[in-house]
């Protein structure tokens, strides 16, 4: 019998800076209100599905987007510890691409980001490259992910835009890419879970899971008649 594993992945919610498309690299924002819903939503989305192991990166909007997934999951209170905190283990390996000088600027308008050359292997000035992001999560995978997976445990990774990409490339969904990396890249929501499946360590099915189905409303009862009975 196959041995099924499941890892379920998701950006963290919304931040200030993400409304005002400033990079944000390694700094600690927290969730806006909208960001707090959408990680509520996250965790709805993911009712019934019970999680095994959870990390997350160590900055503070990933780990605020996972606890509040799990407390709105309604199966995970096993992870709780024994004073009521949430067993999420931080991991260096999964945080956003250092932006380095470029943090906390607007990656729209700035005509210095603009014009800097936007390739796979170059780093941002006192920052980070894609490639090297890659390979740390690359081995954060093979080392700590796979060997659960392949275990047939359901594993939670809450972290960020660019480490979702650099997962979809360590896992084969994802050509490394070439050319201006910034143009050909497709927006992440925040806080939407994606879940790949594995069998027996391999994978063989990725998907993003929908927002729960709305309540079919009622219709309204009728009045009961007030005249006398015959």
């Amino acid at each position: 019998m196959a041995i099924k594993g499941k890892l379920v992945l998701f950006r963290h919610g919304q931040t200030e800076y993400n409304k005002l498309h400033y990079m944000t690299g390694l700094h600690d924002i927290p969730l806006t209100e909208e960001g707090e819903e959408q990680a509520r939503e996250c965790g709805r989305r993911m009712a019934g599905i019970k999680i095994d192991k959870a990390y997350a990166s160590t900055l503070d909007r990933a780990v605020t987007t996972g606890i509040l997934a799990l407390e709105n999951s309604g199966s995970n209170d096993h992870l709780k510890n024994p004073d009521g905190s949430w067993n999420i283990e931080k991991r260096p390996e999964i945080v956003e691409a250092d932006s380095g000088d470029f943090t906390a600027r607007n990656k729209l308008t700035d005509p210095e980001i603009l014009a800097y050359p936007h390739k796979y292997d170059i780093a941002l000035p006192g920052g980070e490259s894609d490639k090297q992001m890659v390979e740390r999560v690359q081995e954060f995978y093979e080392k700590e992910l796979l060997p659960r997976l392949e275990r047939g445990e359901t594993v939670l990774v809450a972290s960020h835009s660019g480490i979702m990409v650099a997962f979809e490339i360590v896992a084969g969904i994802r050509p490394v890419p070439e050319g201006d990396i910034w143009s050909n890249r497709q927006g992440i929501p925040n806080a939407t879970p994606v879940i790949f499946d594995y069998e027996d360590g391999k994978l063989v099915n990725h998907y993003a899971l929908p927002a729960p189905a709305p309540a079919t409303p009622q219709p309204p009862a009728k009045d009961a008649p007030s005249g006398p009975k015959p």
